[in-house]
């Protein structure tokens, strides 16, 4: 640990335990045990050890979302998920839900 960061006594043997689990090349870096010694007293061990396997994991800087492009030949009107049969579709299907059932009226 740094000269500069002062540790509290009751603090002090969670840090060395915390200070193994991180990678040799980051336990120098002042930022990172600021930031450990935040999360150790505002959640405990457990939030600190969290806090250390996410900031051992490599996030890409940028990550494809969409993986397929749309191609040149499709209408925007597919694109969009509109077609031009759907009204008709709905309306189909409204007039089968509205017809009254002969089941229906037997038992009324």
């Amino acid at each position: 640990m740094s000269e500069k960061m002062i540790i509290p006594d009751e603090f002090q043997g969670s840090v060395r335990r915390l200070l193994n689990r991180i990678p040799p090349e980051q336990r120098d870096d002042e930022t990172l045990q600021a930031a450990l010694l935040v999360y150790l007293k505002l959640g405990g061990e457990k939030l600190a050890r969290h806090y250390i396997e996410i900031s051992k994991k490599v996030f890409p800087d940028q990550m494809v979302l969409i993986k397929k492009q749309l191609h040149d030949g499709v209408d925007e009107d597919e694109a969009d998920g509109d077609h031009p049969d759907d009204a008709e579709r709905v309306e189909e299907y409204a007039a089968d839900f509205n017809k009254p059932d002969s089941d229906a009226e037997a038992f009324i």
